[in-house]
């Protein structure tokens, strides 16, 4: 995950098993008693508490999680330890806080290898980032990551997106178009249809690869869909919602890591705002819009 060894004292099915050498594990996941909320710690919300040494979070009915140095993390399950509910947020907002904590810029978007680049799809949630990733990867582009990408910004090096895990997370109505039968899946939390749908190797693309534009997904009700809008500048600066958890991220220090990020991602790569129809009949024509966009050829 990220090119991180991970030793885990959960199961975790997404991940693949290490293929690296034999260093000792970049992220260690135990399952115990995470640290007592203290008063005295600054509270980013009900949720998350921020601590000297590391980040608590809880989520109701579920599992509180401690985070620590981007290289630690305890879960105390209050479900059974294999609830996928657990998982959910493990990889998701537990994960963007260890992306922050090791220098790395999460980023609330899926990606896909077009052409030895990485095309990044953002939008708000339900705008529909990993279906289209979905129905990219039926076409024959390879997924790096759905829905949370990392970008590592070294000095003197370019930029790249790390590869993560071949899942996608799908409704059942995206995946019934999409022709993928779920049952006997998991369910990505118990009481959603949605469900977590494994890609084989082949279409995973476990290197990381320089990006190569930033499409934003919105939703369109009128009839008649607007053509690809670019932003540039400002406006493409100030899309702070490409950033995985970025108000927590401001909160836990983050800002100058956030700001560059954004910075150096925006002048690098296009970004444009496209719209997309609310019917899923119409997602063909938007794979076709996109998949075009993302081989355009750099200037």
């Amino acid at each position: 995950m990220f090119g991180w060894r991970v030793k885990s004292a959960l199961l975790l099915p997404e991940l693949l098993p290490w293929q690296g050498d034999a260093r000792a594990a970049d992220l260690v996941i135990e399952v115990g008693a995470v640290p007592a909320p203290d008063p005295d710690w600054p509270s980013f919300s009900p949720a998350v508490q921020i601590g000297p040494t590391g980040v608590r979070v809880t989520i109701p009915a579920v599992a509180h999680y401690w985070v620590e140095a981007g290289t630690h993390v305890i879960v105390q399950p209050i479900l059974p330890e294999d609830a996928p509910d657990i998982r959910v947020f493990l990889l998701g907002t537990v994960l963007a806080i260890l992306c922050f904590q090791r220098g790395l810029l999460p980023l609330h978007a899926s990606a896909v290898d077009i052409d030895g680049r990485a095309l990044l799809v953002s939008g708000v949630s339900g705008a529909g980032k990993s279906t289209l990733a979905a129905a990219l990867s039926a076409r024959g582009y390879r997924l790096l990551s759905d829905d949370l990408c990392a970008l590592e910004m070294q000095d003197g090096h370019d930029l790249k997106i790390l590869s993560a895990f071949p899942r996608v997370k799908l409704w059942r109505d995206s995946a019934g178009q999409l022709q993928l039968p779920v049952e006997g899946l998991e369910h990505s939390r118990a009481e959603l249809e949605k469900f977590n749908v494994p890609l084989t190797r082949e279409r995973f693309q476990s290197d990381a690869l320089p990006p190569s534009q930033i499409v934003f997904l919105r939703t369109e009700r009128a009839p008649d869909l607007p053509p690809p809008r670019p932003l540039v500048g400002v406006e493409a600066l100030r899309r702070y919602d490409l950033v995985h958890r970025w108000r927590l991220g401001v909160a836990l220090g983050y800002q100058p890591l956030i700001f560059n990020g954004m910075a150096r991602l925006v002048e690098a790569v296009p970004v444009v705002e496209v719209a997309r129809s609310e019917h899923l009949a119409d997602l063909p024509m938007l794979v076709e819009q996109v998949s075009a966009l993302g081989a355009m050829p750099r200037e």
